[in-house]
């Protein structure tokens, strides 16, 4: 049966006579119909993504949107330091922190794009919530790069504590 607000083919009678969105736990249609975007999907298959690099030793760490937000407060004239967001490019319109980088984890280009990047900087990574962001630093671990921080929460948390964007 075809979902009439989004044309998907697998919506049930019971999703269309609800009108809940599509294959989103909470109906908002949050996941539009694309299995990428539903956490439990990619954590059930992100080891089924080829990576092909053998993983270096490095830091890797979660760290909280306060530690983050002084993290680049001190290193804020490091160029070393990259702010790396995973969301998509509608999500980095809407929000993101200044002098962030934009890599879409759903992009198909998003592993090529990962490994043009250089290994020896520092990255912070940061998404919507904190799940893609760990996936991207789990792959980054992997792909041999130094020093990677995830953003424990996202922009979610980050608002939630009202700490600053600049």
């Amino acid at each position: 049966m075809q979902n009439a607000s989004c044309g998907c083919q697998t919506a049930t009678e019971e999703s269309q006579s609800t009108n809940s969105g599509c294959h989103s736990p909470d109906g908002g249609g949050d996941y539009a119909c694309n299995p990428l975007s539903d956490p439990k999907w990619i954590k059930q298959n992100i080891e089924y993504f080829p990576i092909g690099f053998a993983a270096e030793k490095g830091i890797y760490k979660d760290i909280s949107p306060k530690e983050t937000h002084q993290m680049m407060q001190e290193q804020s004239q490091d160029q070393n330091l990259v702010i790396l967001d995973v969301k998509t490019e509608l999500e980095y319109l809407n929000n993101h922190l200044p002098n962030s980088k934009l890599l879409d984890f759903f992009s198909p280009s998003f592993k090529d794009d990962l490994f043009r990047l250089d290994k020896n900087k520092i990255y912070i990574v940061i998404c919507k919530m904190g799940v893609r962001s760990e996936f991207a630093m789990n792959l980054m671990k992997k792909m041999g790069f130094k020093e990677v921080y995830n953003v424990l929460g996202g922009d979610d948390r980050w608002f939630a504590e009202e700490i600053p964007y600049n």
